[in-house]
C-alpha cells in the first residue's frame, strides 16, 4: 500500500495496480474458503464432541469406527476394513447418529 502511495505522488497512475491487488486478495480468499469451512466446522467439533475417537457413527452416508479427529478431517475405520477420510465441514453440516452412545 506505501508504495502504491509513493508512485501516486510521482505521478504515476495507480488505478490498475489496485485493481490487480485487490482481484488478488479475492482469488486467495476464495481459494481459502474451503480450508476455512473445514477448520471451523472442526473446531466446533472439538468444542462440542458429538463424538468421541472409538465411537461408532453413522454420518454424511458413511459408517464407521472413529479412528482420528482432527482440525481439518475425520477419519473413520468401516467394518469391511476400509479407512474413510472425511472434511469436517460435510460432518458438521450433516446428521450425526452416534451408535454407541448410552
Amino acid at each position: 500500500m506505501t508504495g502504491l502511495f509513493v508512485l501516486g505522488k510521482f505521478g504515476i497512475p495507480t488505478a490498475s495496480f489496485a485493481v490487480v491487488i485487490g482481484s488478488a486478495g479475492l482469488a486467495i480468499g476464495l481459494a481459502f474458503s474451503g480450508t476455512l469451512s473445514n477448520f471451523a466446522s472442526g473446531m466446533m467439533l472439538l468444542i462440542f464432541r458429538p463424538y468421541k475417537i472409538g465411537d461408532v457413527v453413522n454420518v454424511a452416508g458413511q459408517t464407521g469406527k472413529i479412528d482420528e479427529l482432527e482440525l481439518f478431517t475425520t477419519t473413520m475405520d468401516t467394518p469391511d476394513n476400509r479407512r474413510i477420510i472425511v472434511p469436517n465441514s460435510a460432518l458438521f453440516g450433516a446428521v450425526i447418529e452416534n451408535i454407541t452412545a448410552p
